[in-house]
């Protein structure tokens, strides 16, 4: 591949999969693993904004109105323009009808040095369209701080939403997720099995009632029919659900207090009670042993003197030990 930007993308694409040595056989399937190494990273990042705010870092509306229907990645690209918006400025330079130009003169901090940029900004009061020549919407999809500073100065707390595309937006369900693929495995995706289920029944019914314009009209209707019992028990379920969330709010006010100490019934812990057959036992053992003792020292006696071993020591014994040895004896 020759160094272009889109060989640079192909290569950060197949990072770790392939490489100057792979066979054809060996890139296919090393295909479908990048692939699903991508969906794995996409949904990994959907769940993250999902779940996690990224803080504004000014009190506008505009930037709180992205932070609530954008990704987390795309949100940060917009926050970055709003801060870039401290070193914009922007002046009116005349007004032909409904729509007015503006000069932004954009400073730029590039290799420690600041270098200042002319851009112009047109608004169309009328159609609510704004452009900058910087074409920064165009080319990355968000609006640029020159539109923002020119959006402030007109007094716009709400950008419209043809500028707020469906492509970074974290609400909105992607119809490719449901569709099945050789690197995703429908008993895992729960949404995407339901999909496949309700798509193969619509296709045969479609494949039945296209012959007859009276069978499409009847089908139709059954699904308008549907589809308006579908909203109204969508918005049954979020009323309840929010009623839930109520209760659970009220429930976190009350201060939950600690359990009162209350003393067990019956007699307090004490030493296990060791029975009498336990106790003969013990004993027993205990004069068997010194009888052994006993023994050996008898036959110690009954040796020359010159066979007895000076450095032998008796043994150490209990004050238990003893009297029963004394008992022996």
């Amino acid at each position: 591949m020759s160094t272009t930007q889109r060989s640079e993308s192909m290569n950060a694409f197949f990072d770790g999969f392939v490489h100057s040595g792979t066979t054809l056989k060996e890139f296919v399937d090393q295909f479908d693993n990048a692939l699903r190494k991508k969906v794995e990273v996409e949904a990994i990042a959907d769940f993250n904004s999902l779940n996690q705010t990224i803080p504004c870092v000014s009190p506008s509306d505009i930037e709180k109105q992205f932070q609530t229907v954008y990704t987390n990645a795309k949100f940060k690209e917009v926050q970055k323009e709003v801060l870039g918006m401290i070193m914009c400025n922007c002046t009116h330079v005349n007004t032909q009808g409904c729509i007015s130009t503006f000069d932004a003169l954009d400073q730029v901090s590039i290799d420690d040095h600041v270098k200042t940029f002319k851009y112009s900004v047109y608004y169309n009061e009328e159609e609510c369209n704004i452009k900058c020549t910087c074409q920064l919407f165009e080319t990355r999809g968000i609006l640029c701080r020159h539109a923002f500073r020119v959006c402030n100065m007109k007094n716009i707390t709400l950008i419209p939403e043809k500028y707020v595309l469906d492509r970074w937006r974290k609400d909105i369900k992607r119809r490719y997720t449901l569709i099945k693929s050789s690197y995703d495995d429908l008993r895992s995706n729960a949404d995407a099995r339901r999909y496949e289920v309700v798509v193969k029944r619509c296709l045969k019914l479609a494949t039945r009632v296209s012959p007859s314009d009276y069978h499409v009209d009847a089908f139709l209707r059954v699904l308008d029919d549907f589809e308006k019992k579908f909203e109204s028990l969508t918005l049954e379920s979020k009323s309840s659900s929010t009623k839930v969330k109520a209760n659970v709010v009220a429930d976190k006010g009350k201060k939950i207090l600690s359990p009162h100490v209350v003393r067990g019934k019956g007699r307090p812990p004490t030493k296990r009670k060791v029975s009498a057959v336990e106790k003969g036992a013990t004993k027993k053992k205990k004069k068997q042993t010194c009888r052994k003792i006993f023994d050996d020292e008898s036959q110690l006696h009954d040796l020359p003197e010159s066979q007895i071993n000076t450095s032998t020591q008796p043994m150490p014994l209990g004050n238990e030990e003893v009297c029963d040895h004394t008992d022996a004896l």
